[in-house]
């Protein structure tokens, strides 16, 4: 009677466990699906009417400034890009919706860094620059990918989501900010990004 009794309870047991894992998986496909189907960002999410002069990493201010190493070991600063469209992204290696984000924005700058837009990629992984240039390798990035190994530009630009991106106007302006990943190679963002490039205000 005993036996009957505990093998009725680990099969109740089991039970409650497949199913908590069943609900677990949906949940994280339900999640990677949402990134696959993000909504571009469109001229209607660029703000260019509020405008003040101070820098903070808010839309309608000036970005703050940085300097950083990128990976082949040379510095740059956001001001070396003034006079162009810049998409500055925050992301990880471990992200996985960075992951599908990435190729998106790889496309975006092929196709118009021409013009005057780049994309200045920060990882926020720390110590991890052999991860980081595999993971550039993988995905054929030609974007600068710079290293904020301190944290100092994650403090200038906090957020509680990653992905997150900015988008700062030929004017060093912060015109957008987006959380989460966004399909970058979509007519509606080319044309918000060919808005930009056109607006020399």
């Amino acid at each position: 009677m005993k036996s009957n009794n505990s093998k009725k309870t680990i099969y109740i047991v089991t039970k409650k466990y497949v199913l908590l894992f069943l609900l677990i998986f949906i949940s994280v496909i339900l999640f990677f699906l949402e990134h696959f189907t993000e909504t571009p960002i469109s001229i209607a999410d660029i703000q260019t009417k509020e405008i003040f002069n101070a820098k903070k990493s808010s839309v309608g201010y000036f970005a703050p400034s940085f300097k950083l190493r990128n990976i082949k070991g040379n510095y740059e600063s956001l001001e070396s890009y003034r006079g162009e469209v810049v998409v500055l992204n925050f992301w990880a290696t471990w992200c996985a919706p960075c992951r599908i984000e990435m190729p998106s924005f790889e496309k975006l700058y092929r196709r118009y860094r021409s013009e005057g837009v780049t994309v200045l990629a920060i990882t926020l992984d720390k110590n991890s620059e052999n991860k980081i240039k595999s993971f550039v390798d993988e995905y054929g990035l030609s974007f600068p990918i710079l290293l904020d190994e301190k944290g100092e530009v994650e403090r200038l630009y906090p957020s509680m989501t990653i992905p997150f991106t900015y988008i700062i106007d030929r004017q060093g302006r912060i015109v957008a900010r987006v959380d989460g990943a966004k399909n970058w190679e979509s007519s509606e963002t080319f044309e918000a990004i060919e808005y930009l490039l056109k607006n020399r205000n």
